[in-house]
């Protein structure tokens, strides 16, 4: 009767890469409300603008404190004087699909973190 021998190597490897940028950017104006008024005289403030730019639409949330000696002519203040700045981009649109993570990609992150 015959022998048998079985003989088995292997090797493997992976490599790549991915690069993913995004960058928007914008000048525009956006009308605030006075949401409260502080003991110190600061105006707390927030507004929301929304915008269609090719086809897709921003919006546009900013909310802060404000020092009312900081308001210039015509109701006028420049963002870098607002304290405790909070500003907000969404953007609906086709292009945030090329941004955003994959179902699949979702569900390896979820079972194998890095």
């Amino acid at each position: 009767m015959g022998g048998a021998s079985l003989n088995g190597s292997g090797s493997a490897s992976e490599s790549g890469s991915s690069s993913n940028t995004n960058s928007s950017s914008f000048n525009t104006s956006i009308t605030v409300t006075v949401i409260d008024v502080y003991p110190n005289g600061n105006l707390l403030v927030s507004g929301e603008k929304q915008m269609k730019i090719n086809g897709e639409h921003e919006f546009i949330r900013l909310s802060g404190v404000i020092n009312p000696r900081d308001i210039k002519q015509g109701n006028n203040v420049e963002s870098t004087r607002m304290a405790d700045a909070r500003i907000e981009q969404i953007n609906q649109g086709r292009s945030r699909a090329y941004n955003d993570t994959g179902w699949l990609q979702k569900i390896f992150l979820s079972l194998l973190p890095f």
